[in-house]
């Protein structure tokens, strides 16, 4: 370990520090490490392989669904045609001159969505009121 270029204090440092005494491992340490590591492994494939399992079937329902979502025709109203929505920016510009064409066509696809919405219950919770009995 020494280095011929070290200087003498260095040297009989780094020989002091060599021969100082230390505790050595036991004799059957690196079998038991090993039986440790193995057992380990053992156990640690099961759960990695299950996991995958579950990824796996995960991942298979995300695809079917997406397809099946990508391929159905929800029918909720007649689409949004350019004349219609090209008269109905004409109107709201003549409402307000000074909005961009961008916002004019926004609003009005917002404003032809919001008129086809299904209505339902809200089923909301209000906890702030108090019903009688």
């Amino acid at each position: 370990m020494s280095d011929p270029e070290l200087s003498p204090k260095l040297a009989d440092l780094e020989r002091r520090l060599a021969n100082r005494p230390r505790i050595e491992p036991p004799p059957n340490l690196g079998p038991r490490v090993l039986a440790a590591t193995q057992t380990a492994l053992r156990r640690g494939t099961l759960t990695w392989r299950a996991w995958a399992a579950v990824a796996a079937a995960v991942l298979l329902g995300v695809n079917l669904s997406m397809s099946l979502a990508a391929d159905t025709d929800w029918n909720f109203g007649p689409t949004a045609d350019q004349g219609t929505v090209k008269a109905a920016a004409d109107r709201l510009r003549t409402l307000s001159p000074d909005l961009p064409e961008s916002e004019l066509r926004r609003l009005t696809l917002l404003t032809k969505a919001a008129s086809q919405l299904i209505p339902a219950a809200d089923l909301t919770l209000n906890r702030n009121t108090v019903t009688p009995h």
